[in-house]
């Protein structure tokens, strides 16, 4: 069942300034564990020193450090790396698990470990650090990926509960730890009151919570650990080891037990695993410790002997232990979890005391666990009982217990490294134990994906033997001491990256399983624990701007355009993820002859990753249909796809018995440059001048032209003997606008059109609701196929003009893929006026793939420069950021002088509102009579004229389409918020039908509300329809009005998966 938090339960506990507005281009007047852990037995034991990672025998380099400056992305790092000769960090790569480098021979360097390396903190990445601090409501470590808080002990212990037999159903219970991971909480709570904590670094200890009965917990990067310590025979007959019970309470995990080995699993709502509990385990005090002879541990001064017992570091050789039984109880409102002790190790008399008791919840979903024959249906997941502080897994066979062990270890393997050519990969490993100095042979195999049921008796598959290694590292300092080793990975990593996994999994047996001499230990988690080293290099980008001069740049549609008797200049941007490109290739050929290029060679391209090629006008054949495309290289030689993107080339017709393709200047349109940063230096309004030519003596009489159509309704004076001619003219827009011109003889011929873009400086003026470049119409935002984001400059009724880049950063063009996220889905944006109050520009509210709210300041001409967006925070009763699948802007719809936001989180309707300084004041979950899961949300705004929003959604149902949600007045100003969460308390009573068939996803995929676009003071709406047209619907009190086709192609959400 799913645990809820109804029982009574004792809780133990005892101004932000905003940066300046920077923007890419100034308008003067415009601006001023998987982790959930849960009772984990791993407990603490003296540590054998600190071990640093690296190289077989060698430290490697010293962890990474959160910098000040903006972190180096691949490119620069190679870069960087080429100048200096070093390997160089590569900043935005850097996790919790793995960091990578750039080389100066131009491959990347990848290390992954096992186990969590650094923490993300509100201060970036730091060292891990589980030392504990008080705060608010108990203690907490200080830099971990998961939050996590143990009680402070409860303020009036009272008397000890005795909890033998059935008196546990009068049990209340305290509040032992509670944790945060992945967006879930999980608390567990103690059967009882709790003393206050003797603290020690990471470790809590309440001391004596049963007479003789100590209970650890130690704070880990991925949760925690616990331990019962059972100090002597007395101790052992307590009532509470009976049957020791802990109290599981989620508000959205549910709890399972796996019946064979014990397990307990926490699940989401779609069944998936977010943490587990291994198999609960006992042991005593007997038996020596397995540490490298001669090195001295660490002496550590503690707050207690307890902290200090050999016992802590787990079951040595010659201890006894057992396997303990577990069930899950459905309790009122919550579920216990039950562990039963072995009453025979309890009471028999060969047991050594202190007696450790370790019912355990560990999270970790990937990372590792031991397999143990003397136990073969019981989960070591993530070493549990088989630790020392920082956790050793084994190998082969112990002969004192009698005990075989196998141990297999997860990697993530990032989408980063699919289709990439690994060059070299070491799984290297830090032996601290040898049964002798012999040298013994153990091997390491590829094997299939583990989880918490994992066990001796249900093993993942061993595929084959990667690498071996033979030696006695571990058993004595001096002559064979603990020593880092390395195996070769190299096949099993490129099958990896060929077949794309997700992750990469490991595991280590022993040759011989019957030779005592083979066993071994190494260290499995935290900064020394394996890791996975991969040299590889990426395949490159495949190009994008591609241009041709004169032309149609890259014509994909029949009939094709032409062009005249002109040299034609070939271009392209080329980029490679490593920061190793070499060269661009260019293929110009006649169509469907490839074998008979008019060209086919490579040109070296430019800081910037531009090449251009030229080919004189006699080497294509008039009449004639050419292809061509462009593809890049890298200096390992890897070979990106021929741009475009599509099964299609880049087409176009020679025609010469035309006049030649003119050429356009302007001082005061010019061209936009490559990254689109040159705009007009008049503003829109305002007339300027362009010049057209072509050679003289060429025969041009005129030239005809138009702005943003190719209707060619003007015409120029005629043209001087130099063969040119100087036009005025006003731009329809600000923003891009497309020029059309073509050179007209004595005769009436016309040569092929040459299309001029140019960006019109806005005029100086504030943006309107929805606006981006001041023209006082509410504009589009899309994200297109590639996951790039375009600005649609709109006219009056929703007509749209040609696209231009959306976002930038510093003026930079930005990698592709940015606005997806991780699935390769688009994120929620949405844009409606200015947030960032002050300067009269729109900008862009979005939910980025990092699961954070961001505001995106507009720059002023319809862009958005992502290296100033400012996180937006909202308020703790929000919903996680992460989980927000929709949003709508507003401006003040509450009545509070502040823009507000709508979003979906689930199956849940929120509003934010009150956003004020970079954070959101109130969040309203509201009330909802339907599930939102399968809803959109269209418009938040007043459609029915009474100064109160109405809310505007698609079903998502067959047959019931639009419904529109009346809004009610609130007593203070602007809507009621809960007459939008329900039709029953809306100002009508009910959904009203707003539009009926032909309103699903398959028939419309994308809906996107806009403020007033065609002057009727009414919201309106965009839709696309899965056959590539966009519709534009004006708003109305009852219904729509009638849709405008706004755009004859390209809008499939193949090639448009989001409107913002």
């Amino acid at each position: 069942m799913a645990a809820v938090d109804e029982t009574k339960e004792a809780d133990g506990t005892g101004e932000e300034t905003t940066p300046a507005r920077a923007r890419r281009f100034r308008r003067p007047s415009r601006r001023g564990a998987a982790v959930l852990a849960t009772l984990v037995a791993l407990a603490l034991a003296l540590p054998l020193g600190v071990h640093l990672t690296g190289e077989d025998g060698e430290a490697p380099e010293p962890a990474a450090q959160p910098k000040a400056e903006a972190p180096l992305d691949a490119e620069a790092a190679a870069e960087k790396a080429r100048e200096t000769g070093e390997d160089v960090e590569v900043e935005t790569e850097r996790d919790a698990t793995s960091t990578t480098w750039a080389q100066p021979d131009g491959y990347l360097r990848t290390r992954v470990h096992s186990d969590t390396i650094r923490a993300e903190t509100g201060d970036g990445w730091q060292e891990i650090d589980t030392d504990l601090e008080k705060v608010e409501g108990g203690y907490a470590p200080k830099a971990v990926n998961d939050p996590l808080l143990f009680s402070a002990g409860t303020p009036d212990e009272g008397p000890r509960p005795q909890l033998g037999g059935d008196a546990a159903t009068a049990t209340e219970w305290t509040r032992l730890v509670r944790l945060t991971t992945d967006g879930h909480e999980l608390t567990v709570s103690w059967p009882g009151p709790l003393p206050e904590p003797l603290v020690s670094g990471p470790r809590a200890l309440y001391e004596n919570v049963r007479p003789g009965i100590d209970l650890l917990m130690t704070a880990r990067d991925s949760g925690y650990s616990h331990v019962l310590v059972v100090h002597d025979r007395d101790a052992a007959q307590d009532p509470l080891l009976e049957q020791l019970r802990y109290r599981l309470s989620s508000p959205d995990l549910t709890f399972r037990l796996n019946a064979a080995s014990d397990t307990v699993q926490a699940v989401d709502a779609d069944g998936n695993e977010v943490a587990a509990s291994p198999t609960a385990y006992a042991w005593d005090s007997a038996g020596k410790p397995a540490v490298t002879l001669g090195q001295e541990p660490d002496v550590i001064e503690t707050v207690s002997e307890t902290l200090n017992l050999p016992g802590l570091a787990g079951p040595r050789p010659g201890a006894h232990d057992a396997v303990l039984a577990a069930s899950l109880d459905e309790g009122t409102g919550a579920d216990v979890l039950t562990v039963t002790p072995e009453a025979d190790l309890l009471a028999a008399e060969d047991t050594v005391f202190p007696l450790f008791i370790d019912p355990s919840f560990k999270g970790r979903k990937k990372n590792w666990t031991l397999l143990y024959k003397k136990y073969p249906n019981s989960s070591f997941y993530n070493g549990q009982n088989f630790n020392d502080g920082t956790n050793e897994a084994r190998v082969g066979y112990e002969s004192t217990t009698g005990g075989l062990s196998r141990s297999v270890f997860t990697f993530y393997h990032d989408s980063d490294l699919h289709g990439a050519s690994i060059k070299s990969a070491t799984f290297r490993t830090l032996q601290t134990y040898s049964w002798g100095c012999s040298a013994r042979k153990y091997n390491l195999w590829l094997t299939s994906r583990i989880d918490s049921g994992s066990s001796w008796s249900d093993q993942p598959s061993w595929y084959r033997v990667l690498d071996s290694e033979t030696n006695g590292h571990g058993y004595k300092s001096g002559s064979c001491p603990d020593k880092w080793v390395g195996l070769n990975i190299k096949s099993a990593a490129q099958e990896a990256a060929d077949k794309e996994w997700s992750t990469l999994t490991l595991g280590l047996r022993a040759a011989s399983e019957t030779d005592t001499n083979a066993w071994k230990k190494f260290r499995a988690n935290g900064e020394n624990s394996p890791y996975i080293e991969i040299v590889y290099n990426r395949t490159p980008n495949q190009p994008t701007h591609q241009t041709m001069t004169p032309g149609p740049d890259c014509d994909l549609t029949s009939p094709f355009s032409s062009v005249g008797k002109h040299d034609l200049t070939f271009r392209a941007r080329g980029s490679d993820p490593d920061g190793n490109l070499k060269y661009l290739h260019f293929a110009v050929y006649p169509t469907g002859d490839f074998a008979n290029a008019v060209y086919s060679d490579v040109r070296t391209p430019d800081s910037n990753g531009y090449a251009s090629i030229t080919l004189p006008w006699e080497d294509f054949t008039d009449g004639g249909t050419y292809s061509w495309g462009v593809r890049s290289w890298d200096t390992d030689g890897a070979k990106s796809t021929y741009a475009p993107l599509g099964p299609d080339p880049c087409r176009f017709v020679v025609d010469h018995s035309a006049p030649p393709t003119p050429t356009v200047t302007s001082s005061d349109f010019p061209a936009p440059g490559d990254d689109g940063d040159v705009w007009s230096t008049v503003r829109f309004g305002t007339a300027g001048r362009a010049t057209f030519a072509t050679e003289a003596g060429a025969g041009t009489d005129h030239f005809e032209y138009s702005l943003n159509s190719g209707s060619f309704d003007r015409t120029s004076p005629d043209a001087a003997s130099d063969g040119t001619a100087t036009v005025s003219f006003e731009p329809t827009y600000p923003g891009p606008n497309l020029l059309y011109v073509r050179a007209v003889d004595g005769v009436g011929n016309t040569s092929p059109e040459i299309r001029y873009l140019f960006y019109v400086t806005p005029a100086d003026a504030l943006d309107a609701p929805g606006d981006l470049n001041g023209d006082g119409t509410p504009d589009l935002l899309a994200i297109d196929r590639l996951g790039n984001l375009r600005t649609y400059p709109a006219a009056d009724g929703g007509r749209l003009h040609i696209h231009a880049a959306g976002a930038h950063d510093g003026g930079a063009a930005l990698d592709d893929g940015y606005w997806f996220d991780d699935a390769g889905e688009p994120v929620p944006i949405s844009h409606t006026g200015d947030w960032f109050p002050g300067d009269g520009v729109s900008d862009l509210l979005a939910r980025m793939p990092d699961g954070r709210l961001y505001l995106y300041p507009g720059d002023g001409y319809g862009s958005f420069d992502v290296g100033e967006r400012l996180p937006v925070l909202l308020p703790e009763d929000a919903p996680d950021p992460a989980t927000l699948t929709q949003l709508v802007t507003t401006e003040d719809v509450t009545g509070d002088g502040h823009p507000d936001a709508f979003a979906l989180a689930g199956d849940e309707l929120w509003a934010f509102t009150g956003y004020t300084g970079g954070a959101f004041t109130s969040a309203h979950r509201l009330e909802t009579d339907a599930a939102w899961e399968t809803r959109d949300l269209v418009i938040v705004g007043d459609l029915t004229g009474d100064d109160a929003a109405d809310l505007l959604f698609r079903t998502g149902v067959s047959g019931e389409g639009l419904k529109l949600r009346h809004g009610k007045p609130g007593s203070g100003g602007g809507v009621d918020l809960e007459s939008l969460g329900s039709g029953s308390a809306s100002g009508t009573g009910q959904d009203e039908v707003y539009g009926t068939s032909a309103w699903l996803p398959e028939d419309l995929p994308v809906l996107r509300g806009t403020p007033d676009g065609n002057g009727d003071g009414v919201p309106d709406f965009w839709a696309t329809t899965h056959t590539g047209l966009l519709y534009f619907y004006p708003g109305g009190a009852e219904t729509h009005g009638a849709r405008v086709e706004v755009g004859s192609s390209g809008w499939q959400r193949s090639n448009i998966p989001a409107l913002g």
